[in-house]
């Protein structure tokens, strides 16, 4: 798990999208990545539209405050894909996502 700071976030209806800045290195995928390092992570919404709103009402407030999250980035191995839980304060938010 690494600190890291959400820039920006925006929901473009058939892909999310988040800019983010590791405050501290982080291993995605197995490949290390220096403090420092901007990512931008996109995703797919999913089939349910309540859970995309509170995901992205989430994402929306997390970036209004001062945008300080912590990032884990594991195998999500049910779906073959990669799982992404961010953490803030006492709410957390875990995505799997198809690779």
């Amino acid at each position: 798990m690494a600190t890291c700071q959400l820039i920006w976030f925006t929901d473009a209806g058939d892909h999310v999208l988040l800019d983010i800045v590791a405050l501290e290195s982080l291993m995605v995928r197995g490949t290390p990545v220096p403090r420092g390092t901007p990512l931008a992570l996109s995703f797919v919404p999913g089939d349910d539209p309540v859970q995309h709103r509170e995901m992205t009402a989430l994402f929306d407030r997390w970036a209004d405050q001062n945008g300080v999250l912590d990032l884990e980035v594991g195998t999500a191995q049910a779906i073959g894909g990669i799982r992404y839980v961010f953490t803030c304060d006492d709410e957390q938010l875990v995505l799997d996502v198809r690779a």
